[in-house]
């Protein structure tokens, strides 16, 4: 194991981190003392992940400064903040499943040795003396893989312990874990902190913040705007700054459910466990229907499985009132159902077609010559394709051009005006305005306020909760997998929405 111990305090001053449209950390201060807690909280889009990759020596900064014992000292990869003493348990677990519990806490770390060959019962011997210290009985010997989620999480704990870690950096670190488990993590982290090491703690979960953390830094925007004791703050506070004084203006008119609108589609019980538990809910016909939830709330992966991209554990969907087997996305379309993906330059389109090859993709059978070929007349498909560009907006030269080459509010319309024909009554966006200018952002909006006004059912998945406050006449509050709350009408703010989705009372049961 690696020798010396945690000392000094490691600060980050005026940290800048720019990609094309979006300024992701602008002029970030983080101070974190030895033997200190420190929350770090935002919305989706805060910063806080991009801090972290950069503490991390994923992502460099264009500027600013990152001092350790009062040197400033350079990040430029894994490796140089690892020789830091900066180890990281990031939601998404980053182990190795198919080496021991030993080989995964000594990782990196340089396995002990004899006569030339890795001398296994030293490493277990090394491991075990650092599981003690987090008061787990974990067997070293054992595959990670046969390891819950929790016990994994303390693993990583232990190889941060294992390299002697000055800073531990904890992304969520409860997620999926029971009230035991995290009760036994807390006194972990207590341990940890009185001996000297400095912890960086991100979480949604307010009861945690003031039940671990020393101190509070809360960021928005890309810069950090509120540091406080945690013991100076209440939980009201924090909501409102996390939200930020004139952040929750909606200036869109919201779209109206006409009354008496039928039921569309009915989910019961959709279940993948761990990912997405007993959700349940019904989508009217007319009404436009926003999912609201933090990072890893379980939103996208509701609707994957709704849309059988996913296969659920458990759950049923029914539309107009008949249950439909849904084992396939061609299963949910024979339904009526679309999804218009988070990413959709992966999942949404082929960017290597034109235009009218991806508009016309999922209809090609439409498109046939008369004659016992199956081939599609590319006639048929360049009148279908040109009025749809035309009825969508979609500037384009012409339909033939490469998709790639379309800005991103219209490779947005490009991927609706696919469905726009297929006959679906049930429209699924998810993120629809994510990487999209202000201009293309409202053309999404109007197209979904025309499908509901036509009496289709739509779904709107947003990070941005101003969106879904000026858009949707009812919103779902998602959290760690369950529904769990919902507002209508005038309840829907951005600041009700992030209140919901901070608050632990929500997790107590899930919405039926």
């Amino acid at each position: 194991m690696i020798e010396g111990g945690p000392t000094g305090t490691i600060e980050v001053r005026g940290l800048v981190k720019a990609y094309p449209g979006v300024v992701a950390l602008d002029g970030v201060d983080v101070t974190i003392p030895p033997g200190n807690v420190l929350g770090l909280l935002g919305k989706n889009g805060a910063g806080k992940s991009t801090l972290i990759k950069a503490l991390a020596g994923v992502v460099l900064p264009e500027s600013g400064q990152i001092i350790v014992d009062g040197e400033v000292t350079e990040i430029h990869n894994p490796h140089a903040s690892a020789a830091l003493g900066f180890s990281f348990v990031h939601q998404e677990l980053a182990d190795v499943p198919n080496l021991s519990v030993a080989e995964n806490v000594l990782l990196g770390l340089g396995y002990p040795k004899r006569v030339g060959f890795v001398n296994r019962r030293q490493m277990r011997q090394d491991a075990s003396k650092v599981l003690e210290r987090l008061e787990v009985d974990i067997n070293p010997a054992a595959p990670l893989s046969s390891l819950s989620i929790a016990h994994r999480r303390m693993v990583m704990i232990a190889h941060g312990l294992a390299a002697n870690a000055r800073l531990l950096v904890l992304d969520e670190p409860t997620a999926s874990l029971s009230d035991t488990e995290i009760e036994h993590l807390d006194r972990v982290l207590r341990n940890l902190r009185d001996s000297g090491v400095a912890i960086l703690y991100v979480s949604h979960r307010l009861d945690e913040i003031f039940s671990v953390t020393d101190s509070v830094t809360v960021m928005r925007d890309g810069k950090t705007v509120y540091n406080s004791l945690t013991k100076d703050v209440t939980k009201q506070e924090l909501i409102s700054q996390i939200t930020g004084s004139g952040q929750a203006v909606e200036t869109r008119k919201r779209y109206v459910l006409p009354s008496g609108a039928a039921d569309l589609m009915k989910v019961e019980g959709m279940t993948l466990p761990g990912v997405v538990e007993d959700a349940s809910f019904t989508l009217k016909e007319g009404e436009l229907l926003g999912i609201a939830g933090l990072v890893g709330a379980g939103r996208t992966e509701l609707v994957r499985l709704i849309f059988g991209a996913d296969k659920a554990a458990a759950g049923s969907v029914s539309v107009r009132g008949q249950e439909v087997k849904i084992r396939s996305p061609r299963d949910a379309m024979a339904a009526g159902i679309v999804l218009l993906p988070e990413d959709r330059k992966t999942q949404g389109a082929v960017f290597s077609f034109s235009v009218r090859e991806n508009i016309t993709l999922p209809s090609l059978s439409s498109f046939r010559v008369s004659s016992p070929m199956p081939v599609p007349s590319r006639a048929k498909e360049r009148a279908a394709s040109r009025d749809l560009v035309e009825r969508l907006n979609i500037k384009v030269g012409d339909v033939e051009h490469p998709a790639r080459f379309l800005s991103g509010g219209n490779q947005q319309k490009m991927v609706l005006a696919k469905w726009l024909d297929s006959g679906a009554d049930i429209f699924i966006f998810d993120e629809p305005t994510h990487g999209i200018d202000v201009e293309g952002k409202e053309e999404v909006y109007n197209l979904m306020t025309e499908l509901a006004e036509k009496g289709k059912g739509v779904i709107f998945i947003s990070s941005e909760f101003v969106e879904l406050a000026g858009s949707c006449n009812r919103v779902l509050v998602m959290a760690e997998g369950r529904l769990v709350d919902q507002l209508t009408g005038d309840e829907i703010t951005e600041s009700a929405l992030v209140e919901s989705c901070y608050s632990d009372e929500s997790r107590k049961g899930a919405l039926r």
